[in-house]
């Protein structure tokens, strides 16, 4: 069976991480040897865990020594293909192809913005861009149609499964009542206006004060202590939970009646997927790739950029309308597990790698 080497900066909470974890573990099981080398973190230590090989690279620290390592990896384990992910991985993927000559996909999960640096990427045998977006930005900067193909991000659809007894457990721990319709927000907190934290605030501070609403906010950044201090000033403390950096995620949307991600750009949303998969509608802004994950009007709301009454008014909407969230959920259920599983993503990953190395 085939040997395949994921490469990628750090193994942490994040779209590419989560890629990474999903399609390793689903080759493994699948009879693949499988490698993965990072910076480290705690989905490195779980893929370790369960019995991958794992090296420590310093893929942002040292170019020069990714390059040597990465390479000596190849040659010891007899490498058949790297799948490498961000940008920094690519470059030094294209380099250890230039030193081995094993062939290279690439996971375009943001886009391709540094062409100086980024233009060797082009070069790799295969690129996968996580949206028709991605696609199209691409080809737009200069890359090449025949290298660039749509294969969405694939969701672990047995771990994002709803618990009701889990809900139940968690809604008290939390002092939820019944009637508290709960947001839950996934995402790094780079700062208040990446993933649109900000707006969040904002729209509960102009609309949605006499609302029975709380907002779980789920991750960690250089943003978090900004965050709380602004939900201290805006005195939001009664409806805004910080529950930071969690391995947890799909434990804790079972306290969730909806996702919201209302950022300024996303390439997929692949935590709108993972919501949906869950029963969670998803209400987002409508940018970048969200309309090819969200079906706006069937599993969730598109929502103009920005547009903080919208946001407002489509929560109010499905908070309104109980029978309608439970359509959009049992409509979001179906798509996920129809159009966007680790079993198919993982199927069309396999066409590539054996084409690339039969």
């Amino acid at each position: 069976m085939k040997r395949i080497l994921f490469l990628v900066p750090r193994m942490n909470i994040g779209g590419a991480e989560t890629y990474v974890y999903t399609a390793a573990k689903e080759l493994r099981a699948r009879g693949y040897e499988v490698f993965l080398a990072s910076g480290g973190g705690r989905l490195a230590d779980k893929l370790k865990a369960a019995g991958i090989r794992t090296f420590f690279v310093p893929v942002r620290q040292s170019k020069f020594l990714s390059v040597w390592r990465v390479s000596s990896i190849v040659k010891k384990y007899h490498i058949d293909v790297i799948h490498a992910n961000s940008g920094a991985a690519g470059i030094i993927a294209a380099r250890v192809k230039r030193n081995t000559s094993v062939p290279v996909v690439y996971t375009a999960h943001g886009i391709l913005g540094n062409m100086e640096k980024e233009y060797v990427i082009d070069q790799l045998d295969q690129i996968i861009c996580v949206s028709e977006y991605v696609r199209q930005d691409s080809i737009a900067r200069g890359f090449h149609e025949d290298h660039l193909l749509v294969r969405y991000s694939g969701i672990d659809t047995e771990r994002f499964t709803a618990n009701e007894e889990e809900r139940i457990r968690l809604r008290k721990e939390f002092g939820f009542d019944k009637d508290t319709l709960v947001l839950a927000m996934v995402s790094r907190i780079k700062n208040l206006e990446h993933k649109g934290h900000g707006h969040l605030l904002s729209m509960l501070d102009k609309y949605g004060r006499k609302e029975n609403w709380k907002l779980l906010v789920i991750g960690k950044g250089n943003g978090l202590p900004l965050l709380k201090a602004k939900i201290r000033v805006m005195h939001l403390s009664d409806k805004v939970l910080c529950l930071g950096h969690r391995t947890d995620v799909e434990h804790l949307l079972n306290a969730a009646d909806l996702t919201v991600l209302p950022s300024h750009f996303e390439t997929f949303g692949l935590v709108l997927a993972e919501g949906m998969a869950m029963g969670k509608p998803a209400i987002a802004f409508s940018v970048g790739g969200t309309p090819e994950i969200v079906k706006d009007g069937e599993t969730g709301f598109l929502v103009e950029k920005d547009n903080e009454k919208e946001l407002y008014e489509r929560i109010k909407q499905l908070d309104s309308d109980r029978s309608l969230l439970k359509q959009f959920s049992e409509n979001g259920i179906r798509w996920i597990r129809s159009q966007f599983t680790n079993r198919r993503m993982v199927d069309e990953l396999e066409v590539i790698y054996h084409k690339l190395s039969p």
